[in-house]
């Protein structure tokens, strides 16, 4: 009768040690555990059917914002009614993202393949983490004004910064812009240290248009630790800029943020902004069931909110307010895609401040006019 090689494993604190010794061919494989006692070790038959079945709840990575971009509110209650009951069943996945007071949240289906998903979709979305700066990328866009709004308050500046004829860059020449503002940002921290702050936080864009009276500027987002004629003095390369405070409405800053990346034509795969380190990023939660109010009844997966929300898109406010009752709602919209009858929804609100901090605000503004 043939030998295998078998292992019994005895466990010390957290590590283990593996020893090595011989069984007969047929017998049972044991390994002993902390009380001692032998313990029949799983055959690798049943190890790799649970490892399928894990991998079969994987889902794939797609832009649901592409796949689905219609707006439903364009389109009739019948042809609603019938993307509903001609609709494949599909898992429902909630994101929460958290971004300073803003808060946003984004429902979307999941697949397991590929060939679910609406061709439109089918690009995978990237991680839009410093590595992603191409403007040209609606995600890209959408991460830079959550960045903006998670790092940054009222108390911070929005800076524009211009070129004189004598200091401007070759035109379309994007690395000796990024070079003129990295000189910039020098220059900066140089002061700071001389005052005994910290290097500074930001967050720049470069504009270039070849076609405008002025073809190439600069928008920053920086903290307000250092006085705004300081930061206005270390530009050398011209003189019409602008310092001013930063204003949130009740969107935050994402007024700000979607104006300074606004799409525009752009070279493809061009690196058109950039940040310091140490900021940030958003908060993201993702979840496939809710209870129907904050701390309240049994959880539901999340389809089956979905097709109240789609028939009547007044109870999505009605529903956001159920489950963060500690947030205002903003707004919220539903897209669709007739590919697979299945949606989209994206929903935004805002953490409720108190009328203390409100007040404050207030006063600290008039003070600085």
């Amino acid at each position: 009768m043939k030998k295998v090689q078998t292992i019994d494993t005895e466990q010390k604190g957290n590590g283990r040690k593996e020893r090595g010794g011989c069984q007969r061919e047929g017998s049972s494989q044991k390994r002993t555990g902390r009380t001692g006692r032998s313990i029949k070790r799983r055959g690798k038959g049943k190890g790799r059917k649970r490892k399928n079945r894990k991998q079969g709840r994987r889902f794939v990575p797609y832009d649901y914002e592409k796949a689905y971009d219609q707006a439903l509110s364009d389109l009739d209650e019948w042809f609603v009614e019938q993307m509903l009951h001609r609709g494949a069943k599909s898992v429902y996945a909630l994101k929460e993202i958290r971004a300073g007071e803003q808060f946003e949240v984004e429902i979307y289906p999941q697949f397991r393949s590929m060939e679910d998903v609406p061709p439109e979709g089918r690009e995978i979305k990237k991680d839009n983490t410093r590595a992603q700066k191409n403007l040209n990328d609606k995600n890209a866009r959408k991460y830079l004004e959550r960045l903006i709004n998670r790092n940054f308050s009222d108390r911070d500046i929005w800076i524009t910064l211009t070129f004189d004829d004598a200091h401007l860059p070759p035109d379309g020449d994007i690395d000796a812009a990024i070079k003129i503002i990295q000189k910039y940002f020098r220059r900066i921290n140089y002061q700071r240290r001389k005052l005994g702050l910290k290097n500074a936080r930001y967050v720049y864009v470069i504009e270039y248009s070849p076609e405008a009276a002025i073809r190439w500027h600069y928008h920053i987002v920086m903290d307000g630790d250092m006085d705004m004629d300081l930061v206005e003095k270390c530009w050398k390369q011209g003189s019409r800029n602008e310092v001013r405070r930063l204003q949130k409405d009740e969107n935050g800053l994402s007024g700000l943020a979607n104006y300074i990346v606004k799409e525009k034509h752009r070279i493809k795969s061009e690196k058109r902004w950039n940040s310091s380190r140490g900021l940030i990023g958003p908060d993201i939660r993702v979840v496939h069931s809710k209870q129907p109010e904050k701390g309240r009844g049994n959880y539901k997966k999340i389809e089956k909110y979905v097709n109240d929300m789609v028939r009547n898109q007044n109870s999505i406010e009605e529903q956001m307010k159920k489950w963060y009752p500690d947030h205002d709602f903003t707004n919220a919209a539903v897209y669709f895609n007739d590919f697979n009858g299945m949606f989209y929804i994206h929903a935004r609100m805002r953490k409720r401040r108190s009328q203390e901090h409100d007040e404050r605000t207030v006063a600290k503004r008039r003070k600085s006019t």
